[in-house]
């Protein structure tokens, strides 16, 4: 399970959307979901997805994945994990350091 942190920022009558999402664990679970938002990180991709409970879920997913989000928003999907190696350094620059981790490599609409 992923937590999500949201804090809005308002400068100059600009308002912006900061989200902070730390892992707690990657739940591989959810296989069916609608995507209510993708949200590019330095490191990787965010999900939230919406199950059939209407329980919010947090994944990671892959850059290409948050490329495509227009495609993907509010639109039930089918999801596919793999294990990938993610940057494992302090900021999106190289550091040689790397861990694997499960994200959705791909979305297929369903409905």
């Amino acid at each position: 399970m992923l937590k999500k942190i949201t804090t809005v920022v308002s400068l100059a009558g600009i308002s912006l959307s900061i989200v902070s999402i730390s892992a707690i664990a990657q739940d591989t679970s959810l296989k069916v979901g609608i995507v209510q938002e993708l949200v590019t990180g330095d490191l990787m991709c965010y999900a939230t997805l919406i199950d059939e409970n209407g329980k919010e879920h947090y994944a990671r997913a892959s850059f290409e994945i948050c490329a495509d989000q227009d495609y993907y928003l509010n639109k039930k999907v089918q999801l596919t994990y793999e294990k990938a190696n993610i940057n494992d350094c302090q900021s999106s620059e190289p550091c040689g350091k790397t861990r694997k981790k499960w994200i959705i490599s791909k979305m297929k609409i369903i409905e």
